[in-house]
C-alpha cells in the first residue's frame, strides 16, 4: 500500500533529538523503523501518520504502532546528546551495516579519530595483561585512539595504558552517564574525560541503576562499529567478547587476535578466532549465515591478523 508520491523531497528536516528518542521508546518500533520514518517524513511539524504507515509493507500494523500526533516533548540537554543527523555524530557509526544507534549521550570529545577497540575478558590473566599493555602502547604511539567498555579486566587495562601514554581513549557504557559502572571505575571515567577522551551511552540520565544484560551486548556492537579495527585480547568461547567479534564481522571491520601458546580455557575463544572455521566452531559461537559468508571470503579464518609475540604488534598496527 505504498503511496507513490514521495513527500519527503518537499520537506525540510526538522526532527530534534527529543523526537528521535520519543519514537525509540515506543513499543515494537526499533532504530531501523525510526530511521525510515524520518526518511519519509523529514518535517516532524508535518506529521502524517496515515502517509507514514502507507510507506511500510504492513499498513495496519504501523497504524496501530504510530502516534496520532506528536506530543509536547521536553527538550534534551543538547550539550550531552547527539543524534545521527548531526554533523558531530561519529562517522563510523553512520556506516554501520546493522542496527546503528540513532542517538547517544556523551561526555567529552566526540572527535574519535583513527581507533582500535581493545576487548576481552573481565577475568584478565597476567599473560593478557602484558599483551594488552604492549598492544595499547604501540597503538597510542601510532596516534591510534583506544576504544573499550570500562569494564574490569581487559577494558580497564586498555584505558589505563592509553591514559599513561597521554592518548585519547573512548569508553562505551552499558549504563547512563549518571550511573558509571562498575562503580570502582568512576574515577577512571573522570580521568578519561579530563584527558580529552570520551564517554558514550545509548541510555539517558535517570535510566535504571541496574542495566539489562542486553545492554552489555548492545554496547559491544557500538565498540565494533565505532572503531576501525577490533583487537581481541582474551576470550572464552562463551564470553561476551565473542559478540563484539561477531559485530566486527557484520561491519566488515578488521579483527586482530592474540594467539597464546597456552591451551587454557581463558583463550578458547581466541583459538576459534585464529583457526580454520569448521562446522563445529561455527556452531559453538552461533554464526549467522551472512557472517559465515563473510568469513568464507577471508579464507575461512575469522581473524584478519594474528600474533603470538609482542614484536609482531607494530607491523599489524601499521596496517590498520
Amino acid at each position: 500500500m505504498n503511496n507513490l508520491f514521495d513527500r519527503s523531497s518537499q520537506q525540510e528536516f526538522t526532527w530534534e533529538s527529543k523526537h528521535i528518542y520519543f519514537f525509540l521508546t515506543l513499543n515494537n518500533i526499533g532504530p531501523v523503523t525510526v530511521e525510515k520514518i524520518i526518511e519519509v517524513n523529514p518535517d516532524i511539524d508535518l506529521w502524517d501518520k496515515d502517509y507514514v504507515a502507507s510507506q511500510f509493507p504492513n499498513y495496519e500494523k504501523m497504524m496501530n504502532l504510530l502516534p496520532n500526533e506528536i506530543p509536547e516533548l521536553q527538550n534534551l540537554d543538547t550539550e550531552e546528546v547527539v543524534n545521527f543527523k548531526e554533523k558531530n555524530f561519529p562517522s563510523n557509526l553512520l556506516r554501520m551495516k546493522i542496527n546503528k544507534p540513532l542517538i547517544l549521550w556523551y561526555k567529552g570529545n566526540l572527535n574519535i579519530g583513527n581507533s582500535v577497540a581493545v576487548v576481552g575478558s573481565r577475568n584478565i590473566i597476567p599473560e593478557t595483561t602484558e599483551i594488552v599493555h604492549y598492544f595499547t602502547t604501540v597503538a597510542c604511539n601510532k596516534n591510534i585512539n583506544i576504544i573499550s567498555g570500562l569494564a574490569k579486566g581487559v577494558d580497564e587495562k586498555a584505558h589505563i595504558t592509553a591514559l599513561e601514554n597521554n592518548s585519547k581513549t573512548v569508553a562505551i557504557l552499558p549504563s547512563s552517564l549518571d550511573n558509571i559502572l562498575p562503580t570502582s571505575n568512576r574515577h577512571l571515567a573522570n580521568e578519561i574525560v579530563e584527558q580529552g577522551g570520551l564517554l558514550l551511552s545509548e541510555y539517558p540520565p535517570g535510566s535504571p541503576k541496574k542495566p539489562e544484560n542486553s545492554n552489555y551486548l548492545m554496547r559491544n556492537r557500538i565498540q565494533a562499529g565505532i572503531s576501525d579495527a577490533v583487537f581481541v585480547a582474551q576470550s572464552a568461547v562463551d564470553g561476551g567478547t565473542m559478540t563484539t567479534a561477531k559485530h566486527a564481522i557484520d561491519n566488515e571491520k578488521k579483527i586482530i587476535t592474540y594467539k597464546s601458546k597456552s591451551d587454557i580455557q581463558e583463550y578458547s575463544g581466541n583459538r576459534i578466532l585464529t583457526s580454520n572455521l569448521d562446522f563445529e566452531n561455527a556452531k559453538q559461537i552461533k554464526l549467522s549465515k551472512s557472517q559465515e559468508e563473510i568469513i568464507a571470503k577471508k579464507k575461512n579464518i575469522i581473524s584478519d591478523y594474528v600474533f603470538e609475540t609482542t614484536n609482531q604488534i607494530e607491523n599489524i598496527i601499521n596496517k590498520i
